[in-house]
């Protein structure tokens, strides 16, 4: 059997952790004397995972494009830890990083190319099979989600707005969101003179960083309004797909539905949390909410791929009585 590095989660954690400290050292202590060593092992853990990506490589179970990033990675820490090194083994260093991020990207153009041709695939699936040639599936799949939702964003914002939603049961035009989406872009200002005056002693690159989070902020919401206007539930061929933006998803056979009626209301939130738990929830707040109990479980897509089996599903609509008259099913 292939001898293989383990790279569990703890270790993901501490790679995180030690790139961090590197980070924030380099930013604001470049000469303090921990960082050669913080850097050293942060380069080892990335030297360890590539030598465990190798045997994977040579036994079949990973294609030779996933090694590449974590490749030129580990040639820019160390060409950053030789900062004093000789110029020919910087030209060697540079040169080495150079081919390997020019090989990144013509691969990657390709792959994306070549994905267009998968027909009934969302944008965020092809981007997330391209993205899967060099990344891990999971953290693929947020990639092309995180591009997806600023791309929708951008497009609402230049007119996208003015489009009609698609056929189909929406719930945009009920959501609380709607309301407060004209609101969000004056929140920017605001929190600029906010933050500029309340944490007026910190570091400059900081204060930016948090200015640059709230912007992101405002974008993704638009971006979620955008989606959530954009895939209304449907009900076609006798299969039903249900959607929450970007964020949720599940496609399962109409027939699976035994019941569908109403969220029954709670005097309390603790009796609500106790009746919902154990249901999947695509639910856009401030529509009204059905419950669809099912006849078998099915998986419901989330932002890191399919989630625990479940046989109750609640989801929000505009218009109830369309959605339950058009499923056919008896309320319960």
């Amino acid at each position: 059997m292939a001898l293989r590095v383990p790279f569990s989660s703890l270790l993901w954690g501490v790679f995180v952790a030690l790139g961090g400290a590197v980070l924030v050292l380099r930013l604001r202590q470049p000469g303090h004397p921990a960082l050669p060593g913080l850097t050293a092992a942060l380069l080892l853990l990335l030297a360890l995972r590539l030598a465990a990506m190798l045997l994977d490589w040579w036994a079949g179970r990973l294609p030779p494009t996933r090694l590449l990033l974590p490749a030129v990675l580990l040639i820019e820490g160390l060409g950053l830890a030789m900062a004093g090194a000789s110029p020919a083994a910087t030209a060697v260093r540079f040169a080495t990083a150079a081919g390997l991020e020019v090989l990144l990207l013509v691969l990657a153009i390709r792959t994306l190319r070549q994905t267009r041709a998968l027909l009934g695939h969302w944008p965020e699936d092809r981007i997330a099979t391209a993205f899967s040639a060099f990344v891990p599936a999971r953290a693929a799949r947020l990639m092309a989600l995180e591009l997806v939702m600023l791309g929708s964003a951008l497009h609402f914002l230049v007119g996208g707005y003015r489009q009609e939603a698609p056929e189909g049961f929406t719930h945009h035009r009920e959501a609380a969101l709607r309301a407060i989406l004209p609101a969000l872009p004056l929140m920017i200002p605001g929190d600029f003179l906010l933050t500029s005056t309340l944490l007026k002693g910190m570091a400059p690159w900081l204060r930016w960083l948090l200015h640059g989070s709230s912007a992101y902020g405002v974008l993704w919401l638009v971006g979620f309004y955008a989606t959530l206007k954009a895939r209304p539930h449907q009900l076609q061929d006798g299969r039903l797909e249900l959607h929450l933006g970007l964020l949720k998803s599940a496609t399962l056979p109409a027939s699976l539905v035994l019941s569908a009626s109403p969220m029954p209301s709670f005097d309390d939130d603790w009796a609500r949390h106790g009746y919902l738990k154990g249901v999947e929830k695509l639910v856009a707040k401030g529509n009204t909410i059905l419950e669809l109990r099912l006849s078998a479980p099915v998986q419901v897509m989330g932002l890191l791929g399919p989630g625990r089996p479940t046989d109750r599903l609640a989801v929000s609509v505009d218009d109830p009585s369309a959605f339950l008259v058009a499923l056919g099913r008896p309320c319960a």
